[in-house]
């Protein structure tokens, strides 16, 4: 297939013209753009895109006929051949085909104004949705990104959001994989040319495994079955491999489509009130973030900054994203890659708040289906659910339930999952469960939305109180992101808080009186016990790493409680992945894909093995020890503790066996063997400790660590830390050193990507990260440590001397 190019663009007052000869000498001015794309990548206002008529035009010939596939048009549009219209777009989720004969023709396509055609009276909902006031939207099959106010980034997309390509006649299409785990067998249907030959070939790890033919009937349709011996079962990141096979579609021999699938059954826990996934019959701790991206291009470029982030999210733990209702669906290249990297996929139908009205069901019943075809045997597919916001909406604005009850969502688009996919359907995120009289909002029960800790406001023990079951969204914070970034597209941290560009950046609801910035400063006065205005007026470069310690503070916090075996929490994903323009958005990695603090953070807490220390009061510390993949963990679990000098006040350790996808949990004296108070809950006198480490050692190497900070000692700006980089067998690696307990230290090289970073370090107890070399790596490590009790930047000091391992 090759793209179709040589598009010109020209906008227009609504209805000047009905077809494209009525343009005339307009197309004078009209703009020349190459490759099909949206109006808001090629202007450099976003403003007046849906007030326009948009005409985007290119010539093409073939000595043949040939289809033109318009993967992605937004809607409402029409398409032109030679000045007559040939085909309608009502979704701009669903590919348009147009055949074109042999010979030289003229492709027009238009994209009249949104405003124009939201000004039209219709029937109104049965209520109002709160994230956009042009109601008018609920009719309109197209994204809200840039027409809702929180969802804050790119211009709306108009025009070409996918690629615009010639397709051959012969070419296949509707391609449907559908593996059996249990058995091995593979169904594959499709359409290719009439009566023809295919056969399928199914391949593991470029060895062939198994092969069948058949002939086309004469519509060219064909179904044909191949059974795979013993086969390898796909698994979520950190809970087995990510077992792959690809199956190739062959006719008179000559490959024409290539796609992977995976062998892995997907069922729902809901029998107590709660929701849960287990994927191959074993319990999943769902962990990962809300994915939100207006337009997924198939260029090289692109998927490798799309695999580059999706990386990143995977190294930190997460094993599964969210793709909401309201945005896009994504395109082949996230699915594959979310295959590649274990990350399953909870696909909402691109619904958001709205009462949909019957005219626009069938159309949804068709996108949803087409995308369950297009992903099917991707193993990533995790979970379908109707729509975001579709049932909570109407709840909090007092409907009762004959009012808000959508039947779109309760009985037809159950059914279209039951036919064309193998995964759990929920009939919006959030909701209750099915059967239930519980509110959609109510966070302990079925799947929730909780922003207790965030936009709520509510104090981080809240965490242990709301009983959260499965949050499909949750701990949405304005997130710095890191100072690099900052001075890139800001040029210092000076416009923190209050610049225009800067507050561009910053999420907020629509009609709030505050935004998301608020809720981070709110939290920094809770956390650190400090006046925000105050440090971001006198050193606003510390007023952002307050604000970064104090989101990590709340997420860790809310995870540390959340994954543990008695907590009844089955999942939860951070609103959101990735910010969708420069600065402090809900993102867990910034504009340019990078990680934010945060984000380093929580690797440790969702890492597959890991290690917790938290402080349950009278009960002491209680250390949690988790091991998600699919083999026994045996190691040595040790404990110790610091006090305000840095001397160890307790040192113990123990022998562990954790069993596969299990965990075990201590506390602090199952290791002493003595009442210590090392929480210092009892008050007795001054703290015992001021840190305490524990660590989980498997053949005389740490592969978990977490640091409790027991007695905080902020400013601590002459302490003696140390970083010192040295070379060991060929691999760099820092060691830190600190007489008095340090809070959220990070460290800062250019070119290298150190192991573990913003973390706590216990006094008197060195720590030793390696670090990774990536792009612009220098020949030895240059760079900077901080943390916010010791903020002033200490450079880190190269040992030449290389050592054996």
């Amino acid at each position: 297939m090759t793209s179709v190019s040589g598009w010109r663009l020209v906008g227009t007052e609504p209805g000047a013209a009905a077809t494209p000869g009525e343009l005339g000498a307009r197309w004078d001015d009209a703009v020349q753009i190459g490759e099909a794309t949206t109006v808001g990548a090629i202007r450099d206002s976003a403003e007046a895109i849906d007030a326009l008529d948009w005409w985007f035009q290119t010539s093409l010939s073939s000595s043949a006929p040939r289809t033109i596939a318009f993967e992605g048009v937004t809607a409402p549009a029409t398409v032109f051949i030679d000045g007559q219209p040939v085909a309608a777009v009502e979704s701009m989720f669903l590919p348009v085909l147009v055949h074109v004969p042999a010979g030289r023709h003229q492709l027009s396509v238009h994209l009249p104004s949104l405003d124009r055609a939201l000004a039209k009276r219709r029937p109104r909902g049965r209520w109002r949705s709160s994230l956009i006031a042009a109601q008018g939207m609920r009719w309109v099959r197209t994204s809200l990104i840039g027409r809702a106010p929180i969802y804050q980034g790119p211009p709306a997309p108009v025009g070409f959001w996918r690629p615009v390509r010639f397709v051959p006649e012969s070419a296949p299409r509707e391609i449907v994989v559908r593996p059996v785990a249990a058995s091995g067998r593979v169904d594959i249907a499709g359409v290719v040319s009439p009566d023809t030959p295919v056969t399928v070939a199914i391949s593991y790890r470029a060895r062939e495994v198994a092969r069948a033919s058949v002939h086309t009937d004469a519509t060219g349709r064909y179904r044909v079955a191949a059974t795979v011996p013993d086969p390898h079962l796909w698994w979520p990141r950190g809970y087995g491999d990510q077992s792959l096979y690809t199956v190739t579609t062959l006719v008179d021999e000559t490959a024409i489509d290539q796609r992977i699938f995976g062998f892995r059954t997907v069922t729902a826990t809901t029998s107590d009130g709660g929701f849960g996934i287990r994927v191959n019959d074993v319990a999943i701790f769902a962990r990962g973030a809300v994915w939100m991206d207006p337009v997924q291009d198939a260029d090289s470029q692109a998927t490798d900054s799309l695999r580059r982030q999706l990386g990143h999210l995977a190294d930190a733990g997460a094993n599964m994203i969210r793709i909401p209702g309201g945005t896009t669906y994504a395109g082949p290249e996230l699915w594959a890659l979310c295959a590649e990297h274990g990350i399953l996929v909870w696909q909402d139908v691109m619904q958001a708040t709205f009462d949909p009205p019957e005219e626009v069901c069938d159309l949804l019943v068709k996108e949803l289906q087409d995308v369950l075809r297009t992903v099917s045997g991707n193993p990533a597919l995790a979970v379908v659910s109707g729509g975001n916001e579709t049932i909570q909406q109407p709840e909090m604005l007092g409907l009762d339930p004959a009012q808000r009850r959508i039947e779109l969502l309760h009985t037809i688009l159950p059914t279209v999952v039951a036919v064309e996919a193998d995964v759990p359907y929920v009939p919006a995120s959030p909701s209750a469960p099915v059967g239930s009289d519980d509110l959609a909002i109510r966070p302990d029960s079925g799947v929730s939305h909780w922003f207790g800790v965030g936009g709520y406001l509510r104090p981080l023990p809240d965490v242990q109180r709301a009983g959260v079951r499965f949050a499909a969204e949750c701990l949405a914070f304005a997130i710095p992101p890191s100072p690099a970034a900052v001075d890139r597209h800001f040029s210092g941290a000076r416009v923190a808080g209050h610049a225009p560009d800067w507050k561009t950046g910053v999420p907020r609801d629509r009609g709030s009186s505050w935004d998301f910035e608020d809720v981070r400063d709110h939290y920094v006065s809770e956390v650190f016990a400090v006046n925000p205005f105050l440090v971001r007026r006198l050193a606003p470069d510390r007023y952002l790493q307050l604000g970064r310690a104090a989101i990590a503070e709340a997420m860790v916090a809310c995870y540390s409680c959340w994954r543990r075996e008695d907590s009844r929490c089955d999942g939860a994903l951070v609103l959101s992945a990735r910010d969708l323009r420069p600065g402090p958005g809900w993102g867990l990695l910034d504009v340019d894909g990078d990680p934010k603090a945060p984000l380093d953070a929580l690797s440790r807490v969702w890492a597959p093995i890991a290690v917790t220390a938290t402080s349950e009061g009278l009960s002491g510390v209680r250390i949690d020890v988790y091991n998600d993949g699919p083999t026994p963990l045996a190691g040595t679990l040790a404990l110790i503790a610091t006090n305000s000098s840095g001397h160890r006040v307790a040192d113990a350790d123990t022998a562990v066996v954790v069993e596969p996808h299990s965990s075990v949990t201590f506390h602090d004296a199952d290791l002493t063997g003595r009442f210590t108070d090392l929480a210092h809950a009892y008050g007795f006198g001054a703290a015992v400790a001021d840190a305490v480490e524990v660590s989980l050692r498997m053949d005389g190497a740490v592969v978990a660590r977490d640091v409790l900070i027991v007695t905080p000692r902020p400013e601590q700006a002459r302490s003696d830390l140390t970083a010192t980089a040295n070379q060991v067998a060929g691999d760099w690696y820092l060691t830190l050193q600190t007489s008095v307990c340090l809070r959220y230290v990070q460290i800062a090289l250019a070119g290298w990507r150190p192991s573990d970073n913003f973390f706590h370090l216990a006094g008197g107890s060195a720590y030793v990260v390696r670090l990774v070399p990536h792009d612009g790596a220098r020949e030895q490590p240059s760079g900077t440590v901080t943390s916010i009790d010791h903020h002033l930047p200490i450079r880190v000091v190269v040992d030449d001397q290389e050592r054996e391992s």
